[in-house]
């Protein structure tokens, strides 16, 4: 058990930990948001969000967390958190297939998209900037699987209070109320053991919370600080994306199927760039684990790469984050997104899910680097 406490420009987060599988300090750093609900942030440094991270220390995470649930009762249900945790859950999702060799793990994730397909539920992440999430059904030749599950896994970066997880646990439970145990899956949960407590007996569920980092940690505000305004959001909430979200992670996959010999835009990147040259993979928003393989392979071809993706949460430039780039979403719906930490060394590689947005959204041509798409030739399942 240790202490440290972490300086933001909002106050301070001060941190005590009971186990540390990875060292916290190699795994995260503090910053403030610009959020008038919740000043602090966690950015992860393993995650592949705010913080530019090496591929294969992106997977060594989703190896080990993987490690922590692949054994549980079939089928599972496995759920990845957007916008932040999809290529997280998902990657712990492929991994536990590969290290087991089972095909009863069903990989979703919550979407902000709107799809003119069933909807499965939706619930609210109540400190977030943008709280509406969606889970749809699967494919028909899905749901028997999903709604088979017996353990459902919640997969999310990190957990504070648990609430959020919880809701969506239980919206699920309503749907699929043969669901035996659960399994709250993060790189870094600050729960308490009464807290702990209070979720099983409130989801009526045995409870697992695997991590790599457990402790608790508290905010002491700095009353000088002035609260934050949220960015100014007109949008167009009404959109539908059928059209441009091609992310066979937003209605169902069975994990363990992805297979990359397809992803011909590599070619693309390598021909455009030199071996030499260092780069910077992007992904977009809540489409991430595929330009997350992408990175990977290019690394493992002897690339220097780095990963990252875009977000829509805002965040104060200082502390982690060293510099902030501010453009709307390319999915056209008028939402301020953001890039952070961007090393301007590395050749920018902005990764989309649909060849529309190469032309619809300039963020390569600011950034003066590539832009592919690359999703429509690599669904596997």
């Amino acid at each position: 058990m240790r202490s440290l406490t972490l300086p933001i420009q909002a106050g301070r987060m001060m941190i005590t930990t009971r186990r540390e599988e990875l060292a916290l300090e190699d795994c995260l750093a503090g910053a403030t948001r610009q959020n008038p609900k919740r000043h602090y942030l966690f950015v992860s440094k393993v995650l592949g969000k705010h913080w530019p991270v090496r591929p294969r220390v992106m997977r060594d995470v989703h190896r080990r967390l993987a490690e922590k649930m692949a054994h549980l009762p079939g089928p599972l249900l496995v759920i990845g958190m957007a916008e932040t945790a999809t290529a997280l859950g998902r990657g712990v999702a492929e991994e536990a297939a590969l290290q087991t060799g089972r095909d009863d793990i069903l990989y979703l994730q919550t979407t902000r998209c709107r799809l003119s397909r069933p909807l499965a539920f939706g619930f609210d992440e109540c400190h977030s900037h943008a709280p509406d999430h969606a889970v749809y059904l699967p494919d028909p030749a899905l749901q028997p699987l999903f709604r088979a599950a017996r353990t459902l896994v919640l997969v999310d970066d990190e957990i504070s209070t648990g609430r959020t997880l919880a809701e969506l646990a239980r919206a699920c439970l309503r749907l699929n109320p043969g669901i035996e145990q659960i399994a709250l899956v993060c790189i870094t949960h600050w729960l308490s053991v009464t807290q702990q407590q209070q979720l099983t007996a409130l989801l009526e569920r045995p409870l697992l919370f695997p991590a790599l980092i457990e402790g608790s940690f508290q905010f002491e505000p700095d009353p000088r600080f002035p609260a934050p305004v949220l960015p100014w959001v007109i949008g167009h909430p009404n959109r539908s994306h059928d059209d441009i979200a091609t992310d066979s992670a937003r209605t169902g996959l069975i994990a363990g199927r992805w297979r990359t010999n397809s992803l011909s835009q590599w070619e693309s990147v390598r021909a455009r760039g030199r071996k030499d040259q260092p780069l910077a993979i992007i992904g977009t928003g809540e489409y991430a684990y595929t330009p997350f393989r992408m990175a990977l392979a290019l690394e493992e071809q002897g690339y220097d790469v780095r990963y990252q993706s875009t977000t829509r949460s805002p965040i104060l430039v200082g502390d982690a984050i060293a510099c902030r780039r501010e453009f709307l979403d390319n999915y056209g719906d008028g939402i301020p997104n953001y890039l952070y930490n961007l090393d301007p060394v590395r050749l920018p590689v902005i990764v989309y899910e649909h060849p529309a947005m190469l032309a619809a959204h300039s963020l390569a041509d600011d950034l003066g680097g590539l832009a592919v798409a690359v999703e429509e030739s690599c669904r596997a399942s």
